[in-house]
């Protein structure tokens, strides 16, 4: 059974991260028959690809479930009215409110079918008091679930499709909105919980923490304060996770059993083991649903029920064994939550733990926990850098002072007020006040060790690297004797020297896929040149494009070329002047004859009326590559402009005459190299494309670039 709940999991994710495109039913259905075939056909030992299969199979169809239900690309947002529930907690974020609601019926508009399972919707201005549960009449505009394709940054579109979302949009006329119904639910009781939170600690700058902690609710805690918990590796104890969920389980499994005891008669007709189980299981199930279920919630969910199951029906359950079949069900409820770093952070964790301290003597004491915490933190350092770019090289020290600390001194008051709170307000407040007063002293002490030692950043490593990151956790939880112990430590700096050298590209061209015209990177040698920035004031460029690519890749900034010399340009370089104020700016008379060398590139500007071009030439030869405020009908291959941004943002898109006509809009980011002397392109979506990278199917900058 442990042999194919691994398989199982193993097909699940291999059809998730590699999937392009639906298989279609007909697919699905093959995959289907040959895992229902092999059993009959293998031999005896070897019938653990049929569950591989099955895997496959299921989560192909889940993937082919959710692009049906999500709504179609079209040039511009679809009007509708529709009838929705909302189906979790409002999210505000100053300028509006998030909602996460379940389409019911269309009530009116040009979809011909409600977009689903769910849909993101956003409510600007004011909004009457909106709460979990609630059924509201919504005129909205809806557009299919999209995001930025670039090579670093948050993958919007990934997200979207894991927490399947089948469109986005917004509220386009809140006084038209009519509320139809009001149901109670969990989700109204986690509102209602989160508020009186608020309520008691109205001034606390902790408030998003510990709303985390009792009800998974975490939309107010602050940047600063995720920076604090990533460069100290502690991130995982501020919110709901398996350490809580198994506290939760064992205190009150613990409780019952010791009552259950003390009564003769309950103990003849239910054993106290038993009854304690099921009471450890019926509260971790509570406080998951509190939760809201997050994959944390589940994972440590679907372990205590393996592990109840077990002893309920009267047989042995080895740790690996659960934890196999744990993620096999994880996945079998969700064949998405692979794509997120929650689900490998968690049962990474776990995996690593188990790896370190079975089959081997017991130790107690602080030794032993101080070693637990470094396998971990060590442990988990290649999956950490693959997601987040960092090596919190501190996890080990920071998450032995705060596991102790949270689980004894802020869990506790947490929950107890959150059982509290029907009964008295004031004592759950006092309660929640105190273990406010406790996490501010931790939170304190984390923010010093992140200021004063701080997190190495890392370039998220190449596959090979990674490899042998990952084995050297494997050499560093070996057992006494094994050969390769010595090569743990040597295999795992391989990322601090990653993080240490200075990143880049050698010798290319990005340009970015914004949403509201052009931006692009020249890269070579550590060193990076801008040029454009969007028009209309748009501050995207920046947020989504080229920070996170400097960023990643570790690029020095060390000039920005304007394209134009005003509006529609001047916002969003205002904003990045006073981002990279050590760069050299470039714009108006200043672009005739500016020259920089980059590694093997020679840029050099130009001035014709009013624009700013720049041209761009590689020491290995072959065409040059151009880069202009716009794309006309006339421009020579290898020309990057903006097109379709007469009418504003709008349609407006960065585009590449190279042969053919491409857009950004369509394919993602767009890089080019000079490898083997012509230029190369390679479009985002070739590169990474996957099922939840929807291509557009629409280009509305071809007819604009073709007039001009």
């Amino acid at each position: 059974m442990r042999a194919g709940s691994l398989a199982f999991a193993a097909g699940i994710i291999a059809t998730a991260e590699t999937l392009r495109a639906p298989l279609g039913w007909d697919g699905v259905a093959a995959l289907a028959a040959a895992a229902l075939l092999w059993p009959l056909l293998a031999p005896r030992g070897w019938r653990w690809p049929a569950a591989l299969l099955l895997g496959a199979a299921w989560a192909a169809g889940s993937a082919e479930a959710l692009t049906a239900q999500r709504l179609p690309p079209t040039p511009t947002p679809v009007a509708a009215v529709i009838e929705a529930r909302i189906a979790a907690i409002p999210e505000e974020d100053g300028r509006a409110v998030e909602l996460e609601v379940v389409p019911r019926r269309l009530v009116a508009g040009d979809l011909r079918r409600l977009p689903g399972p769910r849909v993101r919707l956003r409510w600007y201005g004011d909004t009457p008091e909106l709460r979990a549960g609630q059924v509201w009449r919504l005129p909205v505009r809806l557009r299919a679930p999209d995001g930025y394709l670039n090579p670093a940054g948050f993958d919007y579109q990934r997200w979207l499709f894991a927490h399947r979302f089948g469109a986005t949009g917004y509220v386009r006329d809140g006084e038209a909105a009519r509320l139809l119904d009001s149901r109670r639910g969990v989700d109204t009781l986690r509102q209602r919980i989160a508020e009186g939170m608020a309520q008691a600690l109205p001034e606390s700058p902790r408030l998003g923490l510990i709303q985390g902690l009792g009800v998974a609710v975490r939309h107010r805690i602050d940047e600063a304060q995720w920076r604090t918990l990533r460069e100290t590796g502690t991130a995982h104890l501020l919110a709901i996770s398996g350490l809580h969920i198994g506290m939760v389980a064992a205190a009150f499994g613990a409780a019952v059993s010791v009552l259950w005891r003390r009564i003769p008669p309950l103990v003849r007709r239910v054993p106290a083991l038993l009854a304690g189980t099921l009471a450890g299981v019926a509260a971790a199930a509570a406080y998951a649903a509190l939760a809201g279920l997050t994959l944390p919630t589940q994972r440590a969910l679907v372990t205590v029920l393996v592990f109840a199951g077990a002893l309920l029906a009267r047989r042995s359950l080895s740790p690996w064994h659960s934890l196999a079949v744990a993620a096999a069900a994880v996945l079998l409820l969700d064949p998405w939550a692979a794509l997120g770093a929650g689900f490998w952070l968690s049962f990474g964790a776990v995996a690593v733990i188990l790896a370190a301290t079975l089959g081997r003597p017991p130790q107690r004491g602080p030794a032993a926990w101080l070693r637990v915490q470094a396998v971990v933190g060590l442990g988990l350092l290649p999956v950490t850098a693959l997601w987040f770019g960092e090596l919190p090289w501190l996890s080990p020290l920071a998450n032995l002072l705060a596991v102790p600390w949270v689980s004894a001194a802020v869990v506790p008051p947490v929950l107890l007020g959150v059982a509290l709170l029907p009964a008295s307000e004031v004592l759950a407040g006092g309660l929640w006040a105190a273990a406010d007063t406790s996490l501010g002293g931790l939170m304190a002490v984390l923010r010093f060790l992140a200021g004063h030692l701080g997190a190495l950043e890392a370039v998220p490593p190449p596959a090979y690297l990674a490899a042998a990151a990952l084995l050297g956790v494997g050499c560093l939880i070996a057992p006494r004797g094994f050969p390769g112990r010595p090569l743990a430590l040597p295999l795992l700096a391989a990322l601090g020297l990653g993080a240490a050298s200075p990143g880049g590209d050698d010798g290319r061209v990005v340009v970015f896929d914004t949403g509201a015209g052009l931006a692009a990177v020249i890269a070579a040698d550590g060193r990076a040149v801008v040029y454009g920035a969007g028009p209309g004031g748009s501050l995207g460029a920046v947020r989504v494009a080229v920070g996170p690519y400097l960023e990643a890749r570790r690029l020095e900034l060390v000039a920005w070329v304007v394209p134009r010399g005003a509006d529609p340009w001047a916002g969003a370089v205002a904003a990045a002047r006073e981002r990279w104020p050590q760069a050299e700016w470039v714009r108006g008379s200043a672009c005739a004859g500016w020259r920089r060398r980059l590694g093997g590139l020679e840029l050099r500007g130009t001035r014709r009326d009013d624009d700013c071009r720049l041209q761009v030439a590689s020491s290995r030869g072959g065409a040059p590559v151009r880069l202009r405020p716009e794309l006309g009908r006339g421009a020579p291959a290898w020309t990057v402009g903006a097109v379709g941004c007469d009418g504003g943002e709008a349609g407006c898109s960065a585009a590449l005459r190279a042969g053919a006509d491409y857009a950004t809009a369509d394919t993602g980011a767009l890089t080019l190299d000079w490898e083997g002397g012509a230029p190369r392109l390679v479009s985002e979506y070739e590169r990474r494309g996957r099922v939840y990278h929807r291509r557009r199917g629409w280009r509305p900058w071809l007819s604009a670039a073709s007039s001009q």
